[in-house]
């Protein structure tokens, strides 16, 4: 079953979107992601204040798109626009998204393209959202659902080799899914190989680098 793209803000009851347990120096956010275009990839990587975003298409008939922002994933502003012409033999597409250093620290960026067609049909792209972080091992972590399968997909952008646990549990905490494994230096993707089959429910996304560095979200299957 498709599963729409659309990604809100907090669930009540979850917390606040970015906290930091100073005590443990782990960083986490309760985010919810509700996991449905024409693109076979959207990826973020992270570089010196700023996110690169990078997506492929697998059709051509189309205009330009929209690069649409938000803080919330409620509320989005466009900011910048790619047209056709730039991917136009490649198929891929790539949009820089430059911030001040205390917005990266203070938000998770969720970001969306918005496709227009040549006839003036719109459609919009699954959500991703990312957060940077630059501390010692970890530049930055980004989920999305995959654009074909709808497994969820995992980017972990490392500064140097490190251990990523990724675990899905459901609304009662009982453990669905967990892997774990040593990942290099630099970006790493991992796909969450059936979770397309999961049943309708509000599950529990954690993934953890060496301990420390940590990204909870609530994922809302329909």
């Amino acid at each position: 079953m498709v599963i729409p793209a659309v990604l809100s803000a907090n669930i009540p009851g979850f917390g606040s979107a970015h906290k930091k347990d100073t005590s443990s120096n782990t960083i986490a956010s309760s985010k919810k992601l509700t996991l449905s275009g024409s693109l076979s990839a959207f990826h973020a990587s992270y570089g010196k204040n700023y996110f690169e975003l990078n997506w492929n298409t697998v059709t051509g008939s189309f205009d330009h798109f929209d690069i649409e922002r938000s803080f919330d994933g409620i509320h989005y502003e466009t900011i910048g626009t790619v047209n056709q012409a730039s991917g136009q033999e490649s198929g891929q597409f790539s949009f820089r998204d430059r911030f001040r250093t205390v917005t990266g620290l203070d938000n998770d960026f969720f970001y969306r393209l918005k496709e227009v067609e040549n006839n003036g049909n719109i459609i919009f792209s699954k959500v991703l959202i990312a957060r940077m972080f630059n501390t010692r091992s970890l530049a930055s972590l980004s989920v999305t659902p995959d654009p074909l399968a709808n497994d969820i997909l995992v980017n972990v952008q490392l500064k140097e080799e490190s251990y990523v646990v990724m675990k899905v549990s459901d609304e009662q905490g009982n453990l669905i899914f967990k892997e774990g494994q040593k990942a290099a230096n630099g970006a790493n993707t991992y796909t969450l190989e059936g979770t397309h089959n999961l049943h309708p429910g509000v599950y529990t996304l954690e993934v953890t680098v060496n301990s420390k560095e940590r990204m909870v979200m609530k994922l809302a299957k329909g």
